[in-house]
């Protein structure tokens, strides 16, 4: 019986639709638009594999280029059916070079319902998703996981600590 599970999650993992990838190559810029929220230093993107990944090419993302800046990108996500009584994955990866650990801060992805100016985006809008690291020093470093139903914050309150390696 263990194995027909195993055989059924392997089926669904490679039948399932993947609803939005991004790789950063070619002009990515025409499918991301930065945020301009007034009041606020926006820092500039730039496209890079980092340091230390064993593939450059295949290891593409967004860096921030300026230190103590505000940072806010979207990119549409084409319409998808409903997720209802299915399982929906949202993954993204962060690598964190050069970290100042007296400073704070964090990278997360927000799943946002429909909008019309996506310019403006900053951190106060309203999601339905919220997830990402929150650095702080070593002793306050997590994944922050916000859900966002009926109109209430609900964050995920068992802390999933973060793994720094050099």
């Amino acid at each position: 019986m263990q194995i027909l599970s195993v055989l059924a999650l392997l089926l669904a993992a490679v039948t399932a639709e993947v609803y939005f990838e991004e790789n950063f190559s070619g002009d990515w810029e025409s499918r991301w638009q930065a945020g301009t929220p007034p009041g606020k230093e926006m820092g500039k993107f730039a496209v890079t594999s980092g340091k230390w990944f064993v593939d450059e090419e295949a290891e593409k993302g967004l860096t921030c280029t300026e230190d103590m800046r505000f940072y806010s990108i979207t990119s549409k996500m084409p319409k998808m059916a409903s997720s209802k009584g299915k399982p929906l994955v949202v993954q993204f990866s962060a690598k964190v070079q050069n970290h100042q650990y007296a400073y704070c801060g964090g990278g997360y992805i927000k799943l946002l319902p429909d909008k019309a100016d996506y310019s403006k985006f900053s951190g106060d809008d309203e999601y339905n998703v919220m997830f990402g690291p929150d650095l702080c020093g070593y002793d306050v470093s997590h994944i922050h996981a916000i859900f966002n139903h009926k109109g209430k914050n609900l964050l995920k309150s068992e802390k999933v600590s973060l793994e720094f390696s050099r």
